[in-house]
């Protein structure tokens, strides 16, 4: 059999190559190609309080469908043939189709969906059944990390609130997860009011205190950081009483930290005793923090050269639910051997979470997600599956701020780091976005004019990428079968 890609990226680059054509086909051939596609996708369809298998009744008319979809496209580039260390652009497969060689083929497409959903039928499964899970894609959001750089997600919610577009599942690693997290508190996204609860650099200066022992759960850094406050303050400009759980939030929503595996030797190598330059990088001068970034490269290079870390997610399972969100988010957050967290005495569930976890996993300590999965789309893919948000039928957007980039010498290393496991997320995202202006990672405090400028330069950058998220998600013709 010919080489294809798989059904994600299959499918992700039929939508990037129909949202983009100049010679749209009509809705009801439109319909016919993406109804079979979705179905082909999916491995579950939720058919109420029901879980149908698609697999065993598609049985090889799945393979024939995606084949036939494939054997029609031209100029075929698979993710794989992106440069890797790429830095503005887009991670995605992409492919051409002519619009003749679609409309040739559709009367045999539409013989071989009117032949997929023959099949359900017998299986007891009625037309508009499948027609309710497939027709409308769902979002969700998977938001990279990379210090200050990460503030362009706020734009793209301020973009999507706009366009009436409310993301069904948030995944976010790092400076993800705190953004991802702001999101999820609310319904729909007040753009003024999260900007002006945005702790400024004296309130996360506060937010610091020397750290000259080994940690519990996070691994040691140069500095303990402690944001209860900044959460606490958040939290109750959106209404909230108390810092919520997973399961309380508006938005389903996950963050992934990475966890060090227990192995011989390691603790001495990862928190060295007696660090000479404590006291300079609490500083937080340029000097201070350019130690404490070579220094956490090289705490993340060895630690990633051993293979000694993997992603832990938090808020996808029962275990992590029900914990409180913002330990998990400051798990994600800490540099390594720069920032470590403790959880708060009275947060008994996320305490005793994490011991069964680290018991269970053979965990040594918790660090920055990006070591693991900058851009979190394998959590949101396992949510997915496990039926957080009740449909397989998802558009997953990843979004990586933190890119190689030829001007940022200092940040490249750990960018490099990510950069690998975010090409491992990306076959699973139906696209990878890696816009060109962003912050500086030191920026975690940016005025409201920086704001405005990001804001201004990111609508740019992601116009053609909107184009094709509206075009994805929106509604198909009724399935006529």
């Amino acid at each position: 059999m010919m080489f294809r890609p798989d059904v994600c990226q299959l499918e992700s680059a039929w939508l990037r190559n129909r949202a983009t054509t100049h010679l749209p086909v009509d809705d009801a051939v439109r319909a016919v190609y993406e109804y079979a596609l979705r179905l082909c996708r999916v491995t579950r369809l939720r058919i109420g309080h029901r879980t149908v298998e698609t697999a065993p009744i598609l049985g090889e008319l799945r393979g024939q469908i995606l084949d036939a979809v494939w054997q029609l496209a031209t100029d075929r580039h698979d993710l794989e043939a992106s440069d890797a260390y790429s830095h503005p652009g887009s991670l995605a497969a992409s492919a051409v189709w002519a619009q003749r060689d679609i409309l040739d083929f559709y009367p045999q497409m539409s013989g071989l969906l009117h032949e997929a959903v023959g099949r359900f039928k017998t299986a007891g499964i009625d037309p508009h059944e499948i027609e309710a899970d497939l027709r409308e894609k769902k979002l969700v959001l998977a938001l990279g990390g990379g210090g200050g750089t990460g503030f362009v997600h706020l734009s793209l919610f301020q973009w999507l609130e706009e366009c009436d577009i409310q993301p069904a599942l948030i995944t976010g690693t790092s400076i993800g997860a705190l953004l991802g997290y702001l999101r999820a508190l609310q319904d729909h996204y007040d753009a003024a009011l999260t900007t002006l609860k945005l702790p400024g650099i004296w309130r996360i200066t506060r937010c610091l205190s020397p750290c000259l022992d080994t940690g519990t759960h996070g691994l040691m850094g140069l500095c303990q950081i402690d944001l209860t406050q900044v959460f606490e303050t958040i939290s109750h400009a959106f209404g909230w009483t108390a810092l919520p759980g997973f399961h309380e939030l508006r938005i389903p929503f996950a963050c992934v930290a990475s966890g060090i595996v227990q192995a011989p030797g390691l603790p001495e190598l990862v928190e060295p005793k007696g660090n000479g330059f404590i006291s300079s990088l609490l500083l937080l001068t340029k000097l201070g923090w350019q130690k404490g970034i070579r220094h956490a490269s090289n705490i993340a290079g060895l630690l990633t050269s051993r293979d000694a870390v993997r992603p832990v997610v938090f808020g996808n399972d029962e275990l992590t639910r029900r914990m409180t969100a913002t330990d998990a988010i400051s798990f994600s957050m800490l540099v390594p051997g720069v920032l470590n967290y403790e959880i708060p005495k009275n947060h008994y569930k996320s305490r005793e979470t994490l011991d069964l976890i680290f018991k269970r996993d053979g965990l040594y300590r918790l660090a920055d997600g990006g070591l693991a999965s900058n851009v979190p789309v394998r959590a949101a893919h396992g949510a997915i599956c496990n039926g957080r948000i009740g449909t397989e039928n998802v558009y997953i957007l990843g979004v990586d701020v933190f890119a190689p980039q030829p001007t940022d010498g200092l940040f490249y290393p750990l960018q490099k780091i990510a950069n690998a496991n975010v090409h491992v997320d990306a076959r699973q995202a139906d696209v990878v976005v890696r816009p060109d202006y962003l912050l500086s990672p030191m920026n975690l405090a940016p005025t409201l004019g920086q704001l405005r400028s990001l804001n201004t330069k990111f609508r740019k950058d992601f116009a053609p990428e909107m184009k094709i998220l509206q075009y994805a998600l929106a509604p198909l013709w009724p399935l006529v079968c």
